[in-house]
């Protein structure tokens, strides 16, 4: 069984660490670092994990490290959704601790985990003094992602991909779908906040900047 192991990482590795050593590693298990700009502080608690790794674990497990920028929450939400989606690939299950690093980074990660479909996954947090572990339940996470579904993000990958207001009759002819389906899908994606109504008749409609962190 091969386990992708996400961890947020700032100044302190010690959070990391308890993690590791919690779970424990097998042969063929992933780490990921996640972190925000890397500095000197950060890098320093890299290498003491990797040494770590190296120390207990050998050359076992497949450490990697992924470097997003928080000052864009939008930029920071679709890094860690390609992030996600690509170390987790082919992965029997996947733990995310939100233990350490930044506050920004922590929550575009819980926003990114409601954005894809991860079966077997755990997320966990620990209290700031380390006296209780905390485990998130998924179901709320995974409960965003149903409010889209796969014809409403067909039709925000359109909408995003041309940028500008588009009409129900030409969304509906690119995704070969019935006009009042269009029409009814863009009202749900506007109820939520990812379509901007420029007009109502014709239907004019254009992606709202949160809705390019779901596509």
């Amino acid at each position: 069984m091969v386990r992708a192991l996400f961890i947020t990482l700032g100044f302190e590795e010690k959070f990391a660490v308890r993690a590791l050593t919690r779970h424990g590693l097998d042969r063929g298990d992933r780490i990921i670092l996640v972190t925000g700009p890397r500095i000197d502080k950060v890098d320093k608690a890299i290498s003491f994990i990797s040494d770590f790794i190296s120390k207990y674990y050998g050359g076992e497990v497949d450490l990697h490290v992924e470097e997003v920028s928080v000052h864009d929450i939008y930029a920071a939400i679709s890094s860690l959704r390609r992030i996600l989606t690509h170390r987790s690939r082919d992965a029997d299950r996947v733990i995310v601790n939100l233990s350490g690093g930044m506050r920004v980074l922590i929550a575009a990660f819980i926003i990114a985990l409601g954005l894809i479909n991860i079966p077997n996954l755990t997320v966990e947090i620990e209290t700031e003094d380390s006296s209780a572990l905390i485990q998130i339940p998924t179901q709320i996470i995974k409960a965003w992602r149903h409010q889209v579904g796969a014809e409403k993000a067909e039709i925000l990958k359109i909408l995003v991909s041309r940028g500008d207001y588009m009409s129900s009759s030409e969304i509906a002819r690119l995704t070969g779908k019935d006009e009042s389906t269009i029409r009814r899908h863009l009202s749900k994606l506007r109820e939520i906040g990812l379509v901007e109504v420029k007009r109502l008749k014709p239907l004019l409609v254009k992606a709202s900047p949160t809705a390019a962190i779901f596509v």
